[in-house]
């Protein structure tokens, strides 16, 4: 009996890039590792607008693809109901794709591979930026839209569902795995998979699970790019405060992050000289400890309070 293996997709108001997402998904192959797959769509607009597009992927693919509208503008309750949805169809294995990205064909194959190697409770694909219009230098050479990539099989501490594996018991949670109170601001998956991590799970990496990241030219501005590193350094810290007290560790979190800020601030007038792809790198630095200096005294970013987030 093959494995029962979903992929869950949250989206919200951009039918265009989900189009080529399932486009991807429907190619993908699964060479060493049949399973059953269903790909859950799970629409954040409580107007419906991806349900045109889910329909004629859905006439297009050879795997099912499920439809259902989260109406509350949550992106923690959107992915809460892909995995109810999910885990109701009886999957053993749940995968996680943005919107935003397309994978390649050997993707869930290769993440399928990975964990029966290795025996991991979750796996952390490779995401690779993919511009769609001209870049300019500094975003390339910067590596600020770069994403950190390890061997396969190599332990991992930080997974995001921007391309994961995830076993269906570590999804199994009371309310759902993913917090409501992290909906608007981001962070609810790093905060899951560090519960994960603290409570003992084994997470490895998939190098060649590849799935590629379409940056849009209203991201590669250096206000974006500075605006997610303080998101993220904010974020990193209110995770740390929402886990219980026993394994909080919020002042070593806070204390790394500003050091972080102090020695890229130290830099950035050699880093500028060295051009800006140089002092963008400084510069993220420095709103990334600002971010968590700003979550010590309760200051809370919620990024995707605007509908561009």
């Amino acid at each position: 009996m093959s494995v029962r293996v979903a992929v869950c997709v949250a989206t919200f108001r951009r039918t265009e890039l989900l189009a080529g997402l399932l486009a991807s998904l429907a190619r993908m192959e699964l060479r060493r590792h049949p399973a059953e797959v269903r790909v859950v769509v799970v629409d954040n607009d409580a107007a419906g607008s991806a349900r045109a597009v889910v329909e004629a992927a859905r006439a297009a693919s050879p795997f099912e693809v499920e439809y259902a509208v989260e109406p509350e503008r949550n992106i923690s309750l959107a992915r809460n109901l892909g995995v109810a949805r999910a885990l109701a169809w009886g999957a053993a294995w749940v995968a996680f794709v943005d919107d935003d990205e397309v994978v390649r064909p050997e993707w869930l194959d290769e993440l399928l591979e990975v964990q029966a190697r290795s025996g991991a409770d979750a796996v952390s694909g490779a995401v690779v930026p993919r511009f769609a219009g001209p870049a300019p230098a500094w975003a390339e050479r910067s590596g600020v839209f770069a994403r950190l990539h390890r061997r396969s099989g190599e332990p991992v501490a930080f997974l995001a569902t921007h391309n994961a594996l995830v076993a269906a018991r570590l999804l199994r949670r009371e309310g759902g795995p993913f917090d409501p109170d992290f909906g608007l601001s981001g962070s609810g998956d790093s905060l899951f998979f560090l519960r994960c991590a603290r409570e003992g799970a084994r997470m490895v990496g998939a190098a060649a699970a590849v799935a590629e990241e379409t940056i849009p030219p209203g991201r590669v501005r250096p206000g974006w790019v500075l605006r997610r590193a303080f998101r993220t350094g904010n974020g990193a810290v209110f995770c740390e405060r929402a886990l219980p007290p026993g394994s909080r560790r919020v002042a070593q979190r806070v204390a790394k992050g500003v050091a972080r800020m102090a020695v890229s601030a130290a830099v950035l007038p050699v880093a500028a000289a060295f051009g800006r792809a140089a002092a963008m790198r400084a510069l993220w630095g420095v709103c990334y400890g600002a971010g968590c200096a700003s979550a010590l005294v309760g200051y809370r970013y919620h990024e995707y309070r605007d509908a561009g987030g």
